[in-house]
């Protein structure tokens, strides 16, 4: 029945059969290739917005570093000026660490410096690594000024050594500040 009825189907309704199949294949077609398109820029800008909202985490990690290692020199500058008294004689040692107890890295989280430059800063390095060799100096004088006060030894032959290492501290300091504020910049 159903090819009996195409039989008798005159040739220009064929025509137009094929005509409109042809027209809805090629709108078939070309909804694919937008649709293929869009997909693609979509997946680009989330690929982009992606680097965009790291770059800008990184930034703010590294600033967020910046801050930490200027207040991390301020303590270790402010301890230095209470051990100099001690080492001065104005004040005896436990003074002193009543005084640095006091305010001793009240709130500072050293690990969040370690944190952040293992994760953000790995071109940090060598510069944080500066800091860590004049902290421990700083940290070796004040144990043998801490050993020769409680044998009674004047402080005064750590004076020196005590400053020079406080002002290497300092510099590697501003030198790791440098560093972190380009790494800032070009994040």
């Amino acid at each position: 029945m159903i090819t009996e009825i195409l039989a008798k189907a005159a040739s220009e309704s064929w025509v137009g059969l094929s005509g409109v199949l042809f027209g809805s294949l090629l709108t078939t077609f070309g909804v694919w290739l937008t649709n293929n398109a869009n997909s693609k820029r979509q997946m680009q800008q989330l690929a982009h917005e992606e680097r965009m909202s790291s770059q800008r985490i990184k930034k703010e990690r590294l600033e967020e570093l910046y801050i930490l290692v200027c207040h991390w020199g301020n303590l270790f500058f402010s301890q230095y000026m209470s051990l100099k008294l001690v080492m001065d004689g104005h004040i005896d040692y436990n003074e002193y660490l009543e005084r640095t107890s006091a305010t001793d890295l009240k709130g500072f989280d050293f690990s969040r410096i370690e944190m952040i430059i293992d994760i953000y800063g790995v071109q940090l390095g060598k510069a944080y690594e500066l800091v860590m060799e004049a902290r421990s100096d700083i940290n070796k004088i004040n144990a043998e000024h801490k050993l020769a006060y409680q044998r009674g030894v004047s402080g005064a032959i750590f004076k020196e050594p005590a400053a020079d290492a406080q002002m290497a501290f300092g510099e590697a300091c501003d030198e790791l500040k440098r560093v972190i504020s380009e790494a800032a910049r070009a994040a």
